[in-house]
């Protein structure tokens, strides 16, 4: 709140507390823009991910490097590889690593009593519905917040409420959400078929830029798959 004195029926806020004031605002703003930058194509400096034991890699020798994978090295963070998954639902089990090379991957973080997540469900299903056959694999990845959302049974009823019908991996222990660095629910991450993450989002919105990376890199799976 601003200090407001009174001079000749003139309002005056007190210096120090605009200075403050201006301060907060910077700072918010900057956690702001932190909490929803995205990697996008034009990224050169993308952060690591993981160590290198728990990043996916998919070729079996630099000989097997291609140009394409040379040139992503320089922009894209590798995948990370699920860590210690404490339970599947709607799969038996599930590891990247055995769907990296094959299909395009969308990954969410989230926790059932998270409202923002709630409201993401919905679109995260239509992609699932809409692309799966073209080759995209939606996982949700449930990292709980609170102890009612540690218990599975209580996510798999949340899950079938939610008519959710992609993989759901429980990552109770962290271990999958430590290895991304993460910070948010929710947040979502786009996976290529040569395993590097090309595309995040924190928070609910941006459903179209979404769906538009999904297509970008739909193609880019037909190309690959062409050319193999």
């Amino acid at each position: 709140m601003l200090l407001v004195g009174s001079l000749g029926g003139n309002a005056v806020r007190h210096p120090l507390v605009l200075a403050v004031a201006a301060v907060v605002v910077v700072v918010v703003g900057w956690r702001m823009a932190l909490g929803r930058r995205a990697f996008t194509s034009t990224d050169t400096t993308t952060p690591a991910l993981g160590t290198d034991e728990t990043r996916i890699v998919v070729e079996d020798s630099e000989s097997d490097v291609s140009e394409r994978i040379r040139r992503k090295r320089e922009r894209y963070p590798r995948a990370v590889e699920f860590q210690r998954p404490t339970g599947f639902i709607n799969t038996d089990s599930l590891r990247l690593s055995e769907v990296v090379g094959q299909r395009v991957i969308l990954l969410e973080f989230w926790t059932f009593g998270c409202y923002n997540c709630q409201q993401t469900h919905p679109k995260l299903q239509r992609f699932w519905r809409q692309y799966a056959d073209e080759g995209l694999l939606v996982v949700g990845i449930h990292y709980p917040e609170f102890d009612r959302e540690r218990e599975p049974a209580n996510v798999r009823a949340y899950v079938d409420d939610a008519d959710i019908t992609y993989p759901v991996v429980l990552d109770t222990d962290g271990g999958t959400w430590d290895a991304y660095d993460q910070r948010y629910w929710p947040a979502r991450y786009l996976i290529d078929i040569d395993g590097f993450v090309r595309y995040t989002h924190a928070g609910e919105g941006a459903y179209e830029e979404t769906d538009e990376r999904i297509r970008d890199l739909l193609a880019e799976r037909k190309r690959v798959l062409a050319e193999a």
